[in-house]
């Protein structure tokens, strides 16, 4: 099978599997929660209103259209209980009438589907970008010098487990956003773009801080990338893709001047941010957490993270422009002091960066022996098998802070066995002792170092042979 190929295949598999889950998801996601019911009323103003101010909407309680009837029918799947009277999540700021705390670029996106044909329509977008966001990790995966097979076996293994899948069928705006990051860095990489594929570039890297202001820290790093680019290759192409990037940037800070009075959103709108010892638990747990860490709920995830030092070996240039990106990000997020992204399925605020594994994935998969590729199979069939739980009911994706995994319950029950009982807390609800915090820090670390070291000498064989 050809690159062509093999893309489209992805992407259909993708589509065919985000599409067969779409009905259950409506079904026991019903009324949509967390963030998700405001990127609506926001939607809801722009059309019909044609501002920003949701007064209005709010006190002519708009939000009772998207939710069920009062009371429940008989045969109630969804939310078994829920604010009959939507609380709304309100920008701090000392402008009259109520604007929300919540970027206005998923709201912008969702806003035209979500008028025509309610909430379906507006999923359908987001499950869009989950469907071209695979195309892109398999491409990804094959400019980092891995066969077809193996670039389109990776991404598949990230596109229907956790975190990815959950959140391509959910109004957040980490799946669009994670798909601008991945094409702005495939683009970067190549450099020989067309004026048309730089003037894309420009549009993903300007689009970003309007999906979610923590996002401007990315922008920024690209923005330099491209300067950079321009500096060497002096092309009028090149400097295209800083038009668009220019007017998002301009454009969000003529925003928060508006909204807030300063260049910058205020930090309480999100809790603020902790200082360095919560930064250094924020960033452990974003990985480790017992209900929201990424490596928890997949952990085929520690082979990606383990095979780094070879995808950095067989593509310096990709695995450069990735870390650029996402390191000063990491920062940005492990400081929230709220950093698990509250009401949502796991690892919400990693999604954007996540699909960036793919390529170590793949190429881990390129060189391994045979019993590195048992570990593969089970860590990808330990990740298959929670987003399985999770998709038989996906209220299982979703966690009160009391440091009880939902899904691991489930798998306990299941089999019998006390499956999570050696899950941390780092969340400060519920949070461990920091020398359980500490000590399963220092073991997953030895893990992936171990792996790393296991892989790159198998890696070296390979070349040798």
């Amino acid at each position: 099978m050809n690159t062509r190929t093999a893309f489209f295949v992805v992407m259909g598999v993708v589509g065919l599997f985000y599409l067969a889950l779409t009905p259950v998801v409506l079904r026991h996601l019903d009324p949509v929660t967390g963030d998700e019911p405001f990127y609506i009323m926001t939607a809801i103003s722009m059309v019909r209103d044609r501002n920003l101010d949701e007064s209005a909407n709010y006190a002519n309680r708009d939000y009772e259209e998207f939710y069920p009837p009062d009371p429940l029918p008989a045969n109630w799947q969804g939310w078994p209980a829920f604010p009959r009277t939507l609380p709304p999540h309100p920008a701090i700021t000392d402008r009259d009438g109520l604007y929300t705390k919540h970027g206005l670029g998923l709201s912008a996106m969702i806003a035209g589907p979500y008028e025509i044909f309610g909430r379906t329509g507006a999923l359908l977008v987001i499950l869009s970008c989950g469907v071209l966001l695979s195309g892109q990790m398999f491409l990804l995966a094959r400019e980092s010098n891995v066969p077809v097979n193996l670039a389109a076996t990776s991404a598949l293994a990230l596109a229907l487990t956790l975190p990815l899948a959950p959140y391509s069928l959910l109004l957040f705006p980490e799946i669009p956003a994670a798909l601008l990051i991945l094409y702005a860095v495939r683009r970067l990489v190549i450099a020989q773009n067309s004026l048309a594929r730089w003037i894309a570039v420009g549009a993903a890297v300007g689009f970003l801080p309007w999906l979610h202001q923590r996002f401007a820290v990315m922008s920024i790093v690209f923005a330099a990338l491209i300067l950079l680019e321009l500096w060497r290759s002096r092309s009028l192409k090149t400097l295209a893709a800083l038009v668009p990037v220019a007017a998002g940037g301009f454009s969000i800070v003529l925003y928060n001047v508006w909204l807030y009075g300063q260049m910058t959103q205020n930090t309480e709108d999100h809790a603020g941010f902790s200082g360095w010892s919560g930064t250094l638990n924020g960033f452990t747990g974003l990985f480790l957490d017992a209900q929201w860490g990424l490596l928890i709920a997949a952990p085929v995830l520690v082979i990606a993270i383990a095979a780094i030092p070879v995808w950095i070996k067989r593509s310096a240039r990709i695995a450069a422009i990735s870390f650029a990106a996402v390191a000063p990000y990491l920062v940005v997020v492990a400081a929230y002091r709220e950093w698990w992204g509250e009401w949502g399925p796991p690892a919400r605020y990693l999604v954007p960066v996540v699909p960036l594994l793919a390529a170590p994935l793949a190429c881990w998969m390129n060189v391994a022996s045979r019993s590195q590729w048992i570990a593969v199979a089970a860590t990808f069939t330990g990740s298959a098998v929670l987003a399985t739980a999770g998709f038989l009911n996906p209220q299982r994706f979703y966690h009160h802070p009391n440091g009880v995994n939902n899904l691991y319950t489930y798998l306990s029950e299941r089999s019998g066995f006390e499956i999570g009982g050696w899950l941390v807390p780092y969340q400060f609800y519920s949070v461990a002792p920091r020398s359980d915090r500490i000590l399963l820090g220092l073991i997953f670390a030895t893990i992936i170092v171990s792996l790393g070291f296991w892989i790159k000498r198998q890696a070296r064989l390979s070349a040798a042979d």
